[in-house]
C-alpha cells in the first residue's frame, strides 16, 4: 500500500498579520533555524512514501518553494490558483498525487505537532483523525465521537463547549479514491468557501471515521500571540528538561546566566547582561541588558544596552538596541526600535487585552500582551506602543508618538490635527509589490 502526505500550505495567515506580510504563515521561523513547515516535513520522514505541498499562487507559493528547495526537501508541489478554502486546497493536492497512492495523510501546514501524533494517525485504520483535549475548545472545531470511537460530528467553535473537550487537530488519514470523489462534490459553505471538514463529515456518514485521541503536542498557530506559545513548546522540546545554561557561543565576563538558557554558537552575551531562563539566544544580548524568562533572540537580532526583554521574540535581524522595553511582543525580521521605544503590555484595569483580527475585536484572554511589528518596521525615539497594537511591515512610526491603533503595511504613522494620522509610504520607499496590491 502506498501512502503520501498532502500538506496544505496555501493559507494566507490573515489573522497573523503583520507577521505574515513578508512571509507566508508556514514559513514563520522557529528557534533553531527551522520553520513551521520545515519542522512538519522533517517529522513526516519515515511515515509516508512521499509528500505533496499545496502552495498559493504568487509570491507566497514561490517563497515556500524557494525555501524548501534551498533546504533540500524532496517534495512535489501543487498550486491553488485561488483561495477557495481548505476543501479546494485538499482537492488540488489529491489531484497531484501519483495514481498508485492508496491512502493520504492530510495535514495543515501551519501546525506545531509532535511526531507521535502523526505516527498515531498514520498507524490507524483509515479513515481516521487525531483529536486532543483543549482548555479552550470554543476556539476550535470540537470533535464528537460515539462509544465505538467513530466520528459523530464536528462542531465549529461552539460557545457551549466545556474545557477538556476534544478538538480537531487538522490531521487526517483518508482513503484516496473515495475522499477525492467527495472533494470533487463539495459545495461552498455559508462563508463561501469549500471546507475540507464537509468532506470529512460526508465520509463519516458512510463509514466509521476513527477518532484517535491523545495528549500530544498540538498547536494551531493562527493568531499573533500563539507564536510565543509555539516558541515556548519548541524550547522545552529542544532543551529536554535541562535546568542549567547550555553555552555554545560567547559569554563575556560579568554576564550572568540563570536557569535554562541556550546560547547558540554564533551568539554573544555581552558584559554585565543578566539572562533569566528559559531563554534562547542566537543573536546578541547586551551589554547591560536584561533578558527575562521566555526571551527569544533569533539569528542577527540584538537586545542592546539598557534594554529589557520579557516573553518576546526578536526575529532575524530585529533590533531593540538601547533603552527599550519589549514585553510579551514579537518583532518581525529586521525591525528597528528607536531609543526609548517601549511596548506597553498591561492595561490600567488589568483586563484582558483585545486585538482586531480580520476586522473583528477579539479577546486574547491575556492580561499581559504587548505589540506585534511586521518585518522591516521602524520606530522613532520614545515611541510608546499600547497593548495589542500591530505595526505593519515596512512602516514607520514618528518619534514620540503614543500608538493605540494598528498601523497598516507600508505606512507612516505621524502626528496629525486629531491625533495620529497614517500616510502611505508607497512613493517614499520600495515596498514589496504584493503589499501594495493588498492595500
Amino acid at each position: 500500500m502506498s501512502r503520501y502526505a498532502v500538506v496544505l500550505a496555501a493559507g494566507r495567515g490573515e489573522r497573523l498579520w503583520p507577521l505574515t506580510s513578508t512571509r507566508p504563515k508556514p514559513l514563520l521561523p522557529l528557534p533553531g533555524g527551522g520553520t513551521l513547515l520545515t519542522r512538519l516535513l522533517g517529522q513526516l520522514g519515515g511515515i509516508v512514501d512521499g509528500v505533496v505541498v499545496v502552495v498559493a499562487k504568487g509570491w507566497a507559493g514561490e517563497a515556500v518553494k524557494k525555501l524548501l528547495d534551498q533546504r533540500g526537501f524532496t517534495v512535489s508541489y501543487a498550486v491553488q490558483e485561488e483561495p477557495r478554502g481548505t476543501g479546494d486546497a485538499a482537492r488540488v493536492g489529491l489531484r497531484a498525487l501519483p495514481r498508485s497512492v492508496d491512502e493520504v495523510l492530510l495535514v495543515n501546514g501551519d501546525l506545531l505537532v509532535s511526531r507521535g501524533l502523526l505516527e498515531a494517525v498514520a498507524s490507524a485504520e483509515a479513515p481516521a483523525l487525531a483529536a486532543v483535549p483543549s482548555e479552550r475548545p470554543w476556539e476550535y472545531g470540537v470533535v464528537e465521537a460515539n462509544h465505538q470511537g467513530c466520528l459523530q460530528g464536528l462542531r465549529e467553535k461552539p460557545v457551549d463547549a466545556k474545557p477538556g473537550s476534544l478538538v480537531n487537530t487538522g490531521v487526517y488519514l483518508v482513503p484516496r479514491q473515495r475522499f477525492e470523489e467527495l472533494l470533487e462534490d463539495l459545495k461552498p459553505s455559508p462563508r463561501g468557501e469549500l471546507e475540507v471538514t464537509d468532506a470529512i463529515a460526508a465520509l463519516a456518514a458512510e463509514t466509521c471515521f476513527r477518532v484517535v485521541e491523545g495528549r500530544w503536542l498540538w498547536m494551531d498557530v493562527g493568531r499573533p500571540w500563539e507564536l510565543i506559545d509555539a516558541y515556548k513548546a519548541v524550547f522545552m522540546e529542544k532543551m529536554e528538561g535541562r535546568s542549567e545554561p547550555l553555552v555554545e557561543g560567547e559569554v563575556e565576563p560579568g554576564a550572568v546566566l540563570r536557569g535554562p538558557v541556550y546560547v547558540a554558537p554564533d551568539a554573544v552575551v555581552r558584559g554585565h547582561t543578566v539572562v533569566e531562563g528559559p531563554a534562547w539566544i542566537e543573536g546578541e544580548a547586551g551589554p547591560l541588558a536584561r533578558l527575562r524568562p521566555w526571551s527569544f533572540l533569533l539569528e542577527g537580532s540584538r537586545a542592546g544596552a539598557h534594554t529589557e526583554v520579557k516573553a518576546s521574540i526578536l526575529m532575524e535581524g530585529a533590533k531593540a538596541p538601547h533603552l527599550n522595553y519589549v514585553g510579551d511582543s514579537v518583532l518581525g525580521e529586521q525591525v528597528n526600535l528607536g531609543a526609548g521605544t517601549v511596548t506597553a503590555n498591561l492595561r490600567f484595569d488589568h483586563a484582558t487585552v483585545k486585538m482586531t483580527l480580520k476586522g473583528r475585536r477579539v479577546d486574547t484572554g491575556r492580561k499581559k500582551l504587548g505589540a506585534f511589528l511586521g518585518g522591516y518596521a521602524q520606530t522613532g525615539v520614545n515611541v510608546s506602543l499600547l497593548p495589542g497594537v500591530r505595526i505593519g511591515a515596512y512602516s514607520w512610526v514618528y518619534p514620540g508618538l503614543v500608538v493605540a491603533r494598528d498601523v497598516p503595511d507600508c505606512s507612516f504613522a505621524r502626528p496629525g490635527p486629531e491625533g495620529v494620522e497614517v500616510q502611505s509610504l508607497r512613493d517614499r520607499i520600495d515596498c514589496p509589490g504584493h503589499l501594495l496590491d493588498e492595500r
